[in-house]
């Protein structure tokens, strides 16, 4: 399983912080972060998995409410 984590860089602690609790629930998994300055259609965070977006907001998410969209879509 792939994890993508697009954020701003406003939010690499957010972002290191669910890759780190991604890791815990999946330790086999494997996570892409990427900061970028500004947004990606109007969000400044989204989560990909496997190239499906399973959250995406104008600011981080906490870790369990991510961690559960990504289960619902496995």
């Amino acid at each position: 399983m792939l994890v993508t984590i697009i954020y701003n860089t406003e939010y690499a602690g957010e972002a290191a912080s669910l890759k780190g609790a991604i890791l815990e629930e999946w330790s086999d998994c494997k996570i892409n972060k990427m900061g970028i300055n500004g947004a990606i259609n109007n969000a400044t965070y989204q989560v990909q998995l496997d190239g499906s977006i399973v959250y995406t907001a104008r600011s981080a998410g906490d870790n369990t409410t991510i961690i559960n969209s990504i289960k619902e879509r496995l």
